[in-house]
């Protein structure tokens, strides 16, 4: 009878703290999520800015990705990125966007904002200075070829 409460006890003890860590792990997310909510975009660092001026500061601030991406690109990378998707993903015909989830509907949702977003940005200053010298091309960079060369 000792053996068999002792193995009970042991059991319960077992199950209990199990149960505290479990909710201390919870606990420990819950925390962390709240404080880099709390304390926004800053805690997680700042992207990097240009130094060439081929675009906007507007533009820059417009395209710019969450942390994690803009330490791994330079600001014109981003922009040049979102001027290439632009054409793609932006409009009523998504049938040459890449993206994977361009069907559903929080795709939608969000691509609209984007696109507003990347609308801010026109070509880049030297491609700008080299259009007017090649009769006003810049508009094909973003994808209005249909009246870029009136």
């Amino acid at each position: 009878n000792a053996q068999l409460f002792t193995k009970y006890a042991y059991k319960l003890i077992t199950t209990h703290c199990q149960q505290h860590y479990i909710m201390m792990q919870k606990i420990f997310l819950l925390s962390l999520v709240a404080v880099a909510t709390i304390s926004g975009a800053d805690a997680w660092g700042e992207c990097p800015t240009s130094d060439t001026g081929n675009y906007s500061e507007a533009c820059y601030k417009a395209t710019e990705p969450p942390y994690f991406v803009c330490i791994n690109m330079t600001p014109d990378e981003w922009v040049e990125k979102a001027l290439e998707t632009y054409p793609r993903c932006c409009g009523a015909d998504l049938s040459e966007c890449t993206c994977p989830v361009k069907d559903y509907w929080f795709f939608k949702n969000k691509i609209a904002d984007y696109c507003a977003k990347v609308d801010v940005c026109g070509p880049p200053a030297i491609a700008a200075e080299s259009s007017e010298s090649s009769g006003g091309d810049a508009r094909f960079l973003r994808g209005q070829a249909e009246d870029a060369n009136e």
